[in-house]
């Protein structure tokens, strides 16, 4: 995923995407790791930064569930996501999760004044089939996948699933005289309790930051 460092005096937002992809066996009939701190004030101007997944600019890391036939009916068992090896990527404690960080900079010139960061997250568009793997229009809706918090504080991001909108809210906190950084690894599973076509299916989440 990217990661993305930008100056300002006004009001941005920076995206980062998750591409996610489900593997349905043809036989198919079908953690968050997060810490919270507050950082010192600078002398540089205001920034905010998001990374989700790899350091590196412009690279997108990807999710895979790989659902096979034994974990279908009648045991539907959730699968967990194994993430992609993507380039700039570090290895989570704990294993097979997604590193999000967000950071703020906040100046001395403004000091006194509250600087609230918010985290959102896309995922409005389900995972559709991929042509040719034989699900057809098949659209898979991202509520069907969650993620775990571990070790989180009173204002991390907490466990919890996709909404399947367009503006949900994960993070969202205010600093008074200092930035924030966050740091959470989430660990994704795939609900895997109602049966789709066998096939592959993908989709893309994006998470947005915002420093009003």
């Amino acid at each position: 995923m990217p990661i993305a460092s930008l100056s300002f005096k006004r009001s941005t937002s920076i995206k980062a995407k998750l591409l996610m992809g489900i593997l349905l066996s043809a036989c198919l009939t079908e953690q968050a790791l997060a810490v919270l701190t507050l950082t010192p004030m600078v002398n540089t101007a205001r920034r905010l930064t998001l990374q989700v997944g790899s350091s590196q600019f412009g690279t997108v890391n990807s999710v895979t569930f790989n659902v096979t036939a034994d974990k279908v009916s009648p045991n539907n068992t959730p699968i967990q996501g194994v993430p992609s090896a993507t380039a700039a990527t570090a290895a989570t404690s704990p294993a097979n999760g997604i590193l999000i960080k967000l950071t703020t900079e906040i100046p001395w010139t403004l000091v006194g004044s509250w600087q609230n960061a918010k985290l959102t997250v896309d995922s409005s568009v389900g995972l559709s089939c991929v042509t040719g793997t034989g699900c057809g229009s098949t659209i898979i809706p991202f509520n069907t996948i969650s993620w775990v918090s571990h070790n989180r504080g009173s204002y991390d991001i907490d466990d919890g699933s996709f909404a399947g909108g367009s503006t949900q809210t994960l993070f969202w906190v205010g600093s008074l005289n200092a930035g924030l950084q966050l740091e959470n690894t989430l660990v994704f599973t795939y609900a895997n309790s109602t049966i789709y076509p066998a096939g592959q299916y993908t989709g893309r989440v994006t998470y947005t930051a915002t420093l009003p």
